[in-house]
């Protein structure tokens, strides 16, 4: 089987990545540590790779900041996606990942960026990731050829879609953890948590991780 590294936050998209690559690949997983990342964040990373049985690379990034701790000020109003904008993070991430995939062997970088993620996020698009994909064929020099790429398995997916491919797909979305707010339990009113809601409301079921 091909390897797969799959870039692991602790949320649902995430997590469902890992998922459907177990079935497909041999996996491993990959979280960054960025400034002020949460601990339940953290948590629920150590938590799903428990779950799913995969070992994980756990890296320090301390110098990236989310723009709401960059300046809170200059990066609040009326859309809330703001504050968690990073500049650059998937370059930043997807080259990390690539650092490691290069001397693993890996054969596949996964990434969870949904069809939802793009229309805010511009370094989630499939242009902007195929661009990537090109500048790693041209720098990698242990690939006998055969470079790694990132894949995107979500892509075509709205949260609906998640939530009910993740379903298919047996994840334990108890585990997971999307909320940006630093209490224990989700706050149901940040951006994050209102989409999943949103999403789970829409197919007629309970989202778990807020039922815990």
């Amino acid at each position: 089987m091909d390897k797969a590294l799959v870039m692991l936050s602790g949320g649902l998209d995430s997590a469902t990545c890992l998922y459907w690559a177990r079935q497909r690949h041999k996996v491993s997983a990959i979280t960054f540590n960025y400034f002020g990342r949460l601990e339940k964040e953290k948590q629920a990373t150590a938590m799903l790779v428990q779950a799913a049985g995969v070992e994980l690379a756990e890296v320090d990034v301390p110098f990236v900041k989310e723009a709401s701790d960059f300046d809170h000020a200059q990066f609040s109003g009326p859309d809330d996606r703001w504050a968690s904008y990073v500049p650059a993070r998937n370059m930043i991430f997807y080259s990390i990942a690539a650092h490691y995939a290069e001397y693993l062997g890996v054969k596949w970088i996964i990434g969870g960026h949904n069809s939802h993620d793009v229309s805010f996020f511009k370094d989630a698009t499939r242009g902007y990731i195929e661009k990537l994909n090109a500048l790693l064929r041209e720098g990698c020099l242990l690939c006998d050829g055969k470079a790694y790429e990132i894949a995107l398995p979500l892509a075509d997916l709205d949260r609906i879609g998640v939530v009910r491919l993740a379903q298919e797909l047996g994840v334990p979305m108890e585990l997971t953890w999307s909320c940006h707010g630093e209490g224990d339990t989700h706050c149901g009113q940040c951006y994050a948590c209102r989409q999943r809601l949103e999403a789970f409301a829409a197919l007629g079921i309970r989202d778990p991780a807020f039922a815990t």
